[in-house]
């Protein structure tokens, strides 16, 4: 997950539970508001949410940018109540 509210601002492991028939996203630090985050991969780990493999050689990552635009308020988060991320 990207959670642009987590100060410094920073990519941040959270997990998702199947219960009563949807995904529920939970943080077990509840230092990243939930209602910020944008999901980036979905796996069972890092081997399956690698954004980039590689195979043979050498490669140096120069940059990488992530977007993320709110139209509206976004709903208050009180770090109980279970949420759901879309």
């Amino acid at each position: 997950m990207y959670a642009p509210g987590l100060t410094p601002m920073d990519f941040h492991a959270v997990f998702e539970a199947w219960s009563d028939g949807a995904w529920w996203t939970y943080d077990a630090t509840r230092r990243a508001p939930r209602q910020g985050m944008v999901r980036i991969a979905t796996g069972r780990d890092a081997t399956d949410t690698a954004f980039l493999n590689v195979l043979r050689g050498i490669i140096a990552l120069r940059s990488i940018e992530v977007t993320a635009t709110v139209t509206g308020p976004l709903p208050l988060d009180d770090d109980l109540t279970p949420r759901r991320l879309c």
